[in-house]
C-alpha cells in the first residue's frame, strides 16, 4: 500500500499490512473482528497493529510502546458514529451497495477491461464531489463543498473482488494539492482456520508494558 502521508502531503508512506478478519453480523458500526499488522518497508517488524475484538479496539505504536484504546462497554457512545474506518472486502460489499442507492451523489464510469497481476480486470472509475465518506459499514455523505474524489476499482473477472483500489483526493480550492491512496490485495482467502482468543486478544495482560491511553466519544 502507498498513500500520501496525512502529516506532509509532499512525503508518500509505503506500508504492508497483513489482515485477519470475522463477521460480526450484529455490529453495524465496524462489522468485523480484525486484527491489522502494519509494517514499514519490510515485511518483518511490525510498527503497528488494529485489534478488535466487537468491544474494545486496540491502536498499537509497536515503536513508541503507546495504545490507544477504545472501549465500547465502557463508552457505547463509540457505536452511534463510524470511529474507525476499514478497506477490508466486506466492507467494501456495503460501501458498493450504499454507492449504487446513492447515484444521485456518485457518478460511475466503466473504463477499459486491464490485466493487474496477470489477472483479467474490470476497471470501474467512481467520483465523488462536494461531500466526503469514510470506508467501511458506516458509510454515509457529510457535506464538503469543493472536495474532489476519484476512485478506480480493479475487480478481478473471474471472483468478482476488488484486488486494486486507487484513490485521489483534491480541492477545488487548490488542485494542484493532491492526496492519493494505491491499495493491492494479495492472497485472498477464506474461511480460515485461526486461533481467534489470539488474533483478536484485548485483554489487558496482552498490552502490559504499553502507555495507555483511552479514547472517549466526541
Amino acid at each position: 500500500m502507498a498513500r500520501t502521508n496525512p502529516r506532509n502531503v509532499n512525503d508518500t508512506i509505503f506500508r504492508y499490512r497483513e489482515m485477519y478478519f470475522k463477521r460480526l453480523i450484529s455490529d453495524s458500526i465496524v462489522g468485523v473482528k480484525g486484527h491489522w499488522y502494519m509494517y514499514v518497508n519490510d515485511k518483518e517488524n511490525v510498527f503497528y497493529e488494529d485489534i478488535y475484538d466487537g468491544n474494545k479496539l486496540i491502536r498499537k505504536n509497536n515503536q513508541d510502546s503507546i495504545i490507544r484504546l477504545y472501549d465500547l462497554d465502557k463508552y457505547p457512545d463509540f457505536k452511534k458514529n463510524h470511529f474507525w474506518s476499514h478497506n477490508t472486502l466486506y466492507g467494501k460489499q456495503f460501501e458498493f451497495k450504499f454507492m449504487l442507492n446513492n447515484m444521485d451523489s456518485y457518478s460511475t464510469k466503466r473504463l477499459n477491461d486491464t490485466i493487474i497481476d496477470n489477472k483479467n480486470c474490470y476497471q470501474v472509475l467512481i467520483v465523488l464531489e462536494d461531500k466526503m465518506t469514510m470506508p467501511g459499514f458506516a458509510t454515509k455523505l457529510e457535506d464538503d463543498k469543493g472536495s474532489i474524489s476519484k476512485s478506480i476499482y480493479y475487480i478481478d473477472k473471474q471472483t468478482n473482488y476488488p484486488i486494486r483500489m486507487k484513490e485521489e483526493f483534491y480541492s477545488t480550492n487548490n488542485p494542484e494539492q493532491k492526496m492519493f491512496f494505491d491499495q493491492t490485495y494479495y492472497d485472498i482467502a477464506f474461511n480460515l482456520k485461526i486461533n481467534e482468543d489470539k488474533q483478536f486478544n484485548t485483554s489487558l495482560e496482552s498490552i502490559k508494558g504499553y502507555k495507555i491511553i483511552e479514547m472517549k466519544p466526541e
